[in-house]
């Protein structure tokens, strides 16, 4: 696979965990009745959809240069792993004091750390000829 057809298919994935993460946001907004757009915006949403849609591009096209054979299985196991890892990031940051209901927030965030690599293998056979 070229880096093209990667990072297009990284930037794909990217675009399509971002408009999730949107709409989750939006949902959990009305359903909880919380805002949290001090800490999580539509702007941060996109740009660090991006970001992390490049990276996942570039370690794809990385591992299957690297390694032939078992480069899905190897990098599908650790997108998997490194999405369920990060889920630890909303536990270990803090909240401005002048938010309401802060134990709601990990609601909020842990799923959509899970949104980029379910819209990466929901594009995988696309993609992956």
């Amino acid at each position: 696979m070229t880096f093209k057809r990667a990072l297009i298919w990284g930037l794909s994935a990217a675009a399509g965990s971002a408009a999730a993460c949107i709409v989750w946001d939006r949902i959990y907004h009305f359903a909880m009745m919380t805002d949290f757009t001090k800490v999580i915006n539509p702007v941060s949403i996109v740009a660090t959809n991006l970001i992390i849609g490049v990276v996942i591009a570039t370690g794809y096209w990385v591992i299957t240069k690297w390694e032939n054979k078992n480069a899905g299985l190897i990098f599908n196991l650790s997108l998997s792993l490194l999405s369920i890892i990060s889920i630890m990031m909303p536990l270990s940051i803090s909240l401005p004091l002048d938010i309401e209901f802060p134990e709601l927030f990990l609601g909020l965030a842990a799923p959509m750390h899970l949104f980029p690599a379910l819209s990466w293998f929901t594009l995988q056979p696309i993609f992956k000829k």
